[in-house]
C-alpha cells in the first residue's frame, strides 16, 4: 500500500490532487488542518498489487447519496438558503461517499481553524450568553497549554455570581495557573498588563445577553482595553435563527472564531451551523463532555460532516471524537 500526504487551500481542491495523482481507487485516511493553519493535508492510501487484467473490472465508485445527505441535513433544522448550497456543492464533488461530499461543501462554506496554541500574540477572551460553558471551556484551553509545558494565566471577570469565583479558583489551583479578578474594562486591562509575557492568556467574561445593546458595549469596550482576541463559546442545539442573531451579535463585538459546547447534549446542530455561516465565524473546537479532562475537540470538515450524518444518537459525539482527533 501506498501512503501520500496532499496539502491544498481547501478540501474539495484536495481530494481532487489525491485523484489527479493516484486515481480513482485511492482511500482518504484522514483530513485534518494544514500545518500553517491555512487549509487542509489529506492522508490518502492506493494499494501497490495491479489488478488481473482478465478479471472483471470493479465497477466504478457508488455515486454519492444526495437523498441521504439531504435527509441528514432536513433533520438537523439547516436553513434552507445553506441546506441549498451544501446540497448542490455535495452533488458535485469527486467524493468517495457521503462523508467527504458533505465535508468538502461544508469546507467551502464555512471557515475552519486551528486551536489557539501557546504563545498566543494577544490574551483570549471568552465571550457568550450566559450558561454557554465559557467557564470550562476556559478550563479547557489553560489545561491544553499545560499538557504542551507552557505556562497560562487565567483572568475571571465574573466576580459576583455566587459560586463563580469559587469555581474558576478552584480550576486554577487544579491546573496551577495563574488566577486575576477584574471586575470591569479598566480592572481587566490591569491584570492582562501584570501577566507574564511568556504566559497564554485566557480571558472568562461574565455571560452577555446579545440582545442588551448597553451589556454588548461593555464587552465589547472590555475586549478592546484589554487587546484580546474575543472567541464565541456557543451551545449546541439551538434554533438556527437564533443561533444566527446570537453569533452576528457576538461577531460585531470582534469575534473571529467560535467554540461549539454541549455537542454531547444536542442531536441537531443546524443551529450551529447558521450562527457560523450567518457572523462569518470560524469553527475552532467542540466541547462534548462538562469535564474538563475530556478537553476540547478541533474542527475540521471530516469531523463535522460525521456529526451532521446518521446515526442520530449518542454515538455522535463519539464519531466526532474519533475523527477530529
Amino acid at each position: 500500500m501506498r501512503l501520500k500526504s496532499f496539502t491544498a487551500g481547501s478540501l474539495p481542491e484536495a481530494m481532487r490532487r489525491v485523484r489527479d495523482a493516484l486515481g480513482p481507487e485511492a482511500v482518504i485516511l484522514s483530513s485534518q488542518p494544514a500545518e500553517d493553519g491555512k487549509g487542509v493535508r489529506l492522508t490518502a492510501a492506493l494499494e501497490d498489487s495491479a489488478p488481473d487484467a482478465f478479471a472483471p473490472q470493479a465497477p466504478a465508485d457508488a455515486p454519492v447519496s444526495v437523498e441521504a445527505i439531504a435527509e441528514a441535513l432536513a433533520y438537523q433544522r439547516v436553513p434552507p438558503s445553506l441546506f441549498d448550497r451544501l446540497i448542490g456543492l455535495a452533488a458535485t464533488l469527486p467524493a468517495q461517499d457521503e462523508v467527504l461530499a458533505l465535508a468538502g461543501a461544508l469546507d467551502n462554506e464555512l471557515h475552519f481553524a486551528p486551536l489557539p496554541e501557546a504563545p498566543a500574540q494577544r490574551p483570549l477572551m471568552l465571550i457568550g450568553p450566559p450558561g454557554a460553558g465559557k467557564t470550562a471551556t476556559a478550563a479547557k484551553l489553560c489545561a491544553r497549554v499545560r499538557l504542551a509545558a507552557a505556562e497560562a494565566s487565567l483572568i475571571t471577570m465574573d466576580t459576583v455570581k455566587s459560586g463563580a469565583l469559587a469555581q474558576v479558583a478552584a480550576f486554577a489551583e487544579a491546573l496551577k495557573v495563574r488566577l486575576a479578578e477584574a471586575p470591569d474594562a479598566y480592572g481587566l486591562a490591569a491584570a492582562v498588563e501584570s501577566c507574564p509575557k511568556d504566559h497564554f492568556v485566557v480571558i472568562d467574561t461574565v455571560g452577555a445577553n446579545p440582545f442588551d445593546d448597553e451589556g454588548m458595549d461593555r464587552l465589547a469596550l472590555a475586549a478592546g482595553a484589554a487587546g484580546a482576541d474575543p472567541i464565541v463559546v456557543l451551545p449546541a442545539g439551538g434554533d438556527a435563527a437564533d443561533c444566527a442573531e446570537v453569533a452576528l451579535a457576538f461577531a460585531a463585538s470582534g469575534a473571529r472564531r467560535l467554540v461549539a459546547s454541549k455537542i454531547d447534549t444536542a442531536r441537531r446542530f443546524g443551529g450551529l451551523l447558521s450562527g457560523a455561516q450567518a457572523a462569518g465565524l470560524a469553527l475552532v473546537a467542540a466541547s462534548a463532555s462538562p469535564n474538563i479532562s475530556d478537553g476540547l475537540l478541533p474542527f475540521n470538515p471530516v469531523s463535522l460532516a460525521r456529526l451532521l450524518l446518521p446515526a442520530h444518537d449518542a454515538s455522535e459525539a463519539t464519531l466526532f471524537a474519533r475523527e477530529a482527533g
